[in-house]
């Protein structure tokens, strides 16, 4: 897990953030789940897999942030998976992470039934009998399992066009029909999929003043000028954020520093004022470029005339260094150019008959 995933993790994992993200994907806003109805617990899930020779192998998985949600009488387990870039095997890795997390379950069920037993032995009460299927199952009839629901948090710059699905990942070839039968026996996973900077406006809505606030920013995060008037419009906000929530837009925004940044988490930042020199650094930055790519433009122009590199730097008044760097550039450039002009007019055969020759020319052409 990267940096920036971690601050993300720690951000939402605040209970009422928590809460709120799920109350907005899965009953769009409506305030189901409370934060005082949460439990995180650890993000561990493992199992243990026997070879054909009896080997045992324990394979570990981690995930971002889970929580045991009560609901009334009911219990279920919410987990949420961020990230910053595209992952292709996505709905596999969610199948795998819930797939362990009910094998762990089924395991820690068994494991208390047998503790149970060896008690009732232990102070001669009855054995609760257990038929051979359960035995073979280490699974009750009438044991149930916590149901799992998994969220994927994507905060990527790039739209996602990775699988959203299992059968996104199948080739399927073959006729339509053909196809159909497969998929009517082939069992799917889906992965819910939250693409942060894509959300539109009714979405966002759905999710209270904090995560909303935050999502719509990140909307304007490529345009500096849009993104200056936004945190203008929500001042109030951006003028008093807590340490997590500093961390976050820092990852969002790609910010390298915040001004008085330190590591005091009790500590509420104003990210106006980091804001506000973040877009003054991009204003200079672009300044800077522009100035330098019309210095290179008047240097090309400079070596079409002939003139040498010695010349140019005393006329433009700049390091010598730079003008040869420039120079060589430029000379790379017609080259590039002379062999891709000459190497569209020829066949095959001659192609590399004359790749050689072109390449002994540059190569030891004075």
């Amino acid at each position: 897990m990267g940096k920036a995933d971690v601050n993300v993790n720690i951000w939402l994992n605040e209970k009422k953030r928590f809460a709120d993200l799920f109350n907005g994907v899965l009953y769009k806003g409506k305030q189901v789940i409370r934060p005082e109805e949460l439990e995180e617990i650890s993000p561990l899930a493992s199992v243990s897999i026997k070879n054909r020779v009896g080997k045992t192998r324990n394979m570990k998985k981690y995930r971002d942030i889970v929580m045991r949600w009560k609901n009334n009488a009911t219990f279920v387990l919410l987990a949420n998976e961020s990230q910053d870039k595209i992952h292709y095997a996505m709905p596999q890795k969610v199948m795998l992470y819930d797939g362990m997390d009910y094998e762990e379950q089924i395991r820690n069920l068994w494991k208390q039934r047998m503790e149970c037993q060896k008690q009732a032995r232990r102070i001669g009460k009855p054995l609760e009998h257990l038929t051979a299927a359960e035995y073979l199952s280490r699974f009750r009839k009438n044991d149930r399992l916590i149901p799992i629901i998994s969220l994927v948090f994507y905060y990527g710059s790039d739209p996602w066009d990775g699988p959203q699905d299992l059968y996104d990942m199948f080739r399927l070839e073959g006729s339509e029909e053909e196809k159909v039968v497969l998929e009517k026996y082939l069992p799917n996973y889906k992965i819910n999929l939250v693409d942060a900077e894509r959300m539109n406006e009714q979405e966002i809505k759905y999710f209270s003043e904090d995560l909303q606030v935050i999502l719509t920013m990140l909307k304007y995060r490529h345009e500096k000028n849009e993104l200056k008037e936004y945190i203008n419009k929500q001042k109030r906000y951006f003028q008093n954020v807590d340490y997590e929530t500093s961390q976050v837009i820092k990852v969002f925004l790609n910010m390298k520093s915040i001004p008085g940044e330190t590591d005091e988490r009790k500590v509420n930042v104003n990210m106006c004022e980091a804001l506000e020199e973040m877009y003054n650094d991009a204003i200079k930055e672009g300044m800077e470029a522009g100035t330098k790519r019309k210095l290179i433009e008047q240097v090309m122009k400079k070596v079409k005339k002939g003139l040498s590199a010695e010349e140019i730097s005393d006329i433009f008044e700049e390091d010598t260094e730079i003008i040869k760097k420039i120079c060589f550039l430029n000379n790379l450039i017609v080259k590039i150019e002379f062999l891709v002009y000459y190497l569209l007019q020829y066949s095959q055969t001659e192609y590399f008959h004359l790749l050689h020759n072109t390449f002994y020319m540059f190569t030891f052409r004075k």
